[in-house]
């Protein structure tokens, strides 16, 4: 009996023992969480006294609501407006830029522009980072506006061949525009990254350099948020602000081929003042430009239709600067759209290279059989050659 007695007595005290031992714990745990609060707060423990002190839970929805405000902000400008990256930094647009009212003025300008251009092709752009970025509509764009040929047309999928693309129209754009090499503020992976600063030098550039019909907004300037990566010589990222200038004094800059292109010519006003006299001048550049096919047997009779392929194009500017052009640079008897756009393309750029002027048309006019765009060509001809025939 005495044993069982001191048996229950013995395992009564080792429960207790650990009761105590487990309670003990969990103080400890307790005050150990209450000072590494009481620490990162940086406040001291409040006095035997005093009223214990209160977050106000107003202020820390506030407080979080601006913190994912600013997240939500360079979230979404990184989105509207893609990034320039390299090995040492990368930059962004800034949403307050995005929100700028000269800044959406000129993109909307830009839109108008380019949709308007394109109109023929059944192309609407909405946002100029993600409907150019791949090179589709640039082509088209270029294409329409030199007269270029991009033998790439179709839609590119990988990344690889978008950027395949786009390389190549980039290429004919920075031809066409004959910039300065260092003045390019644009590139393929710029492009394709849909940089909107990249994206806007560009079509600035095209604007000025093929005829916007209104003067773009001048001292558009984006403000842009470079993040200098860490490196050996700087251990910890730092961030800088650029303003980047898109813009200068447009009513003073010069706008090469489109101050041309609005100017009215003296075909504008023979077809607008002396309607009856376009015969006349039909049948004079039909005489001269037949007499000049003729030393290589071919003839014309239509200026719309004989002209349209590029063909006749080609051989005059061979006939009158005396060389040969090779017959694979070519097609001799075109049947689909772009060999003739091509064809005409060829001539135009012959002829530029023979010191003539480009006269105020387009490739695709010429082939569309534009009457007073054919006659603009034949006539810059007939100046340069008159006296050869």
């Amino acid at each position: 009996g005495i044993n069982a007695e001191y048996g229950g007595l013995a395992e009564c005290t080792v429960f207790c023992v650990f009761v105590c031992a487990f309670v003990c714990v969990k103080m400890t745990l307790l005050s150990t969480l209450l000072g590494r609060q009481k620490s990162q707060t940086g406040g001291a423990a409040p006095a035997a006294n005093a009223e214990p002190t209160t977050t106000n839970p107003i202020e820390v929805d506030e407080l979080e609501r601006a913190k994912e405000e600013a997240l939500k902000q360079s979230a979404s400008a990184a989105m509207e407006s893609g990034m320039f990256e390299n090995a040492e930094f990368k930059r962004t647009v800034s949403s307050e830029s995005l929100s700028d009212p000269k800044v959406k003025a000129l993109q909307q300008q830009l839109r108008e522009w380019i949709n308007d251009v394109l109109t023929d092709d059944h192309i609407v752009v909405k946002n100029l980072c993600e409907d150019l970025y791949d090179g589709q509509v640039l082509s088209h764009l270029i294409e329409s506006l030199a007269g270029a040929k991009i033998e790439h047309k179709e839609v590119a999928q990988s990344i690889a061949s978008q950027k395949a693309k786009l390389t190549e129209v980039l290429n004919q754009t920075n031809y066409h525009l004959q910039m300065n090499p260092e003045s390019i503020k644009w590139s393929v992976d710029n492009i394709h990254n849909k940089y909107l600063v990249s994206i806007l030098h560009l079509l600035v550039a095209l604007a000025r350099h093929y005829g916007i019909p209104k003067r773009l907004p001048s001292f558009v300037t984006v403000k842009v948020i470079q993040i200098n990566k860490a490196s050996a010589g700087n251990p910890e990222p730092s961030e800088e602000v650029i303003m980047e200038q898109v813009t200068g004094d447009e009513e003073r800059e010069t706008y090469n081929f489109a101050a041309r292109q609005q100017e009215r010519d003296v075909f504008d006003t023979l077809f607008d003042s002396a309607p009856d006299r376009v015969n006349n001048v039909k049948e004079k550049l039909l005489t001269f430009s037949g007499n000049m096919l003729s030393k290589m047997g071919r003839s014309c009779s239509n200026i719309e239709e004989d002209f349209a392929s590029g063909v006749n194009l080609i051989f005059m500017m061979s006939i009158a600067e005396s060389y040969y052009v090779p017959l694979y640079s070519f097609t001799l008897e075109p049947d689909a759209y772009d060999h003739k756009l091509h064809n005409v393309t060829l001539a135009l750029n012959l002829m530029m290279e023979a010191g003539i002027e480009r006269p105020k048309c387009t490739a695709e006019s010429i082939v569309s059989r534009d009457l007073k765009s054919t006659l603009r060509v034949l006539f810059a001809i007939y100046t340069k050659y008159k006296h050869q025939m």
